[in-house]
């Protein structure tokens, strides 16, 4: 077989792996054809010559993504006012005047919850006719947006917000590594194409909000997690996965989502008092039980011991985790350790959810929270969109719908919760299946190498008999079995919650922390898993 065939040989089978994938959590890529009428009728009568928008076309927006999204949910803009005060626009895609209840549109999305992302496919919650076409905030073309109009006092304090329903025309489509390598120009004072145009000044404001913003977050006891992300893409020997780091300017544009997402919180809960019908949606995130932060406490004064490390990495009673993390070295020496503390934080934490009732966002530390910054993506959005328009006494949508599919609010609110937090949980076992596709492609390379191939790692955690280890090259952990180590060294070891260690001394004992070195030495199928062997650099 000729290198070309190969290549073509292996995208087509990842395809139908991800393929086969969605279709057994039934997730699907077409739309009904009742879904695919109604998007051609509203792209026939768009709404955009709707006399009570506000006429906010000329203003400089511009959108920040990835540079593959298609679906473009926000576009912002950023100014300051004489008195020093920040004004930030954030225009959100107005799925809701779209996607009505009682739409066939609706009822699919509703049944999706989400849209599903792949390396190679979405399966989208809408049409791409709409979500990459008429409601995407694409560059140069109108568009209907709901507009988060936030005032910000100089130190990132906001003031006020008001919701506005405006037309409004993105400038540009920029990526969050073009706007970075702008900052870095800024930085050092070299040439760069956004110098001069008429939204390079929004983009500077972001980045002085956005550092405020994050400063604010940290004042909160914010825990300022060291986060990458694992990037799965296609190859021409299949799907392949490594490590991405977050530029800071997707921090900024983060910081202003969440502001968003927390002040429309805030109108809900302050909306529900006057206004008995509605329906609001929040996320919540409760903080993580006592057992398992005494737990947390233990094992890290177990780790701090065994490492003889410095009496600041023993977490206080008196101290915030924040405050604690904060107080780490953050050397190349303790780099790994570090992020093994991070990661041990993270585990006892419990999982955000949707609820009707507004509680408290732990990770975040908010008083509350709701997601109204993802409308074309999630059924969330454009439920939530339409009960705050409601409650501030104006009509969602236009177009007409089938009463006869209409569902009772209340009803309907507590269908959505319950699609919305299964999705995000389909999602995730998505993501975990495509990333053993990726990993299985990346670690086979490694067995078919001439020489033993070692990849560089921390040790994360222990559980049972398992050694999670975090391999930087492929961004994701590796778990060594104790009977890896018992193949491999020849005898037993013995796990806690911060260490495993040998029966016979000959062998090497390993911690929290630990830089390592690891590689894979067979495949077994039955159990579908790779034998790893882990080894001191």
């Amino acid at each position: 077989m000729s290198a070309d065939s190969s290549s073509n040989a292996n995208r087509a089978q990842a395809k139908l792996a991800i393929e086969k994938i969605l279709k057994q959590y039934k997730v699907s890529v077409e739309h009904p054809e009742p879904c695919l009428t109604e998007a051609a009728s509203r792209e026939a009568n768009p709404g955009l010559d709707d006399t009570s928008l506000a006429q906010w076309q000329h203003l400089p927006f511009v959108t920040i993504d990835n540079p593959d999204s298609r679906d473009l949910d926000q576009a912002l803009l950023i100014e300051r006012s004489s008195d020093s005060d920040f004004r930030v626009r954030y225009a959100l895609a107005d799925a809701a005047y779209y996607v009505p209840p009682g739409s066939a549109l609706f009822a699919e999305a509703l049944q999706r919850g989400v849209t599903y992302y792949t390396p190679l496919l979405a399966a989208p919650m809408l049409p791409p006719s709409l979500s990459e076409g008429l409601v995407s905030l694409n560059p140069n073309k109108k568009r209907r947006a709901l507009v988060f109009d936030m005032k910000l006092k100089p130190d990132g304090t906001c003031l006020n917000t008001t919701v506005t329903r405006a037309l409004i025309c993105s400038q540009a489509k920029l990526s969050y590594a073009s706007v970075q390598q702008y900052y870095d120009a800024l930085q050092s004072e070299q040439p760069h194409e956004y110098h001069n145009t008429n939204w390079s000044a929004s983009l500077r404001l972001l980045r002085q909000l956005g550092e405020i913003l994050i400063q604010r977050a940290r004042d909160r006891d914010v825990i300022p997690f060291n986060r990458s992300e694992a990037e799965i893409t296609l190859n021409d020997k299949g799907l392949t996965i490594s490590q991405r780091a977050r530029v800071r300017t997707e921090k900024y544009n983060e910081q202003i989502s969440l502001l968003c997402n927390m002040q429309g919180a805030e109108m809900l809960k302050a909306l529900s008092q006057e206004n008995d019908v509605l329906q609001a949606i929040f996320r919540a995130h409760d903080a993580p039980l006592q057992g398992r932060l005494n737990t947390l406490r233990k094992n890290l004064d177990d780790f701090a011991s065994k490492a003889q490390l410095p009496e600041q990495w023993r977490w206080k009673k008196e101290q915030s985790l924040a405050d604690y993390v904060a107080s780490l070295s953050d050397t190349a020496q303790h780099r790994g350790k570090l992020l093994a503390v991070e990661r041990q934080i993270l585990v006892s934490n419990q999982a955000s959810e949707y609820r009707s009732e507004p509680g408290r966002h732990h990770a975040l530390a908010a008083s509350s929270y709701a997601r109204f910054s993802s409308p074309m993506r999630e059924i969330v959005g454009i439920f939530t969109h339409k009960e705050l328009l409601e409650a501030l006494g104006q009509q969602p949508s236009t177009y007409t719908v089938d009463n006869a599919q209409a569902i009772d609010d209340d009803q309907l609110r507590d269908h959505i919760i319950s699609v919305a937090n299964q999705s995000r949980q389909t999602q995730k076992q998505i993501n975990k299946r495509i990333e053993f596709i990726a990993l299985q492609s990346v670690l086979d390379q490694d067995l078919a190498a001439n020489d033993d191939v070692r990849r560089k790692g921390i040790v994360m955690g222990f559980r049972k008999d398992r050694i999670y280890v975090d391999c930087e090259s492929i961004a994701t952990d590796l778990k060594v079995t104790t009977s890896d180590l018992q193949a491999q060294y020849k005898t037993e070891y013995q796990l806690d919650d911060v260490s495993a260690w040998p029966l016979e001394q000959h062998a090497p004992s390993w911690l929290l922390g630990d830089e390592v070195e690891i590689s894979v030495v067979a495949f077994d199928a039955g159990k579908k898993r790779f034998q790893l062997t882990l080894h001191k650099p």
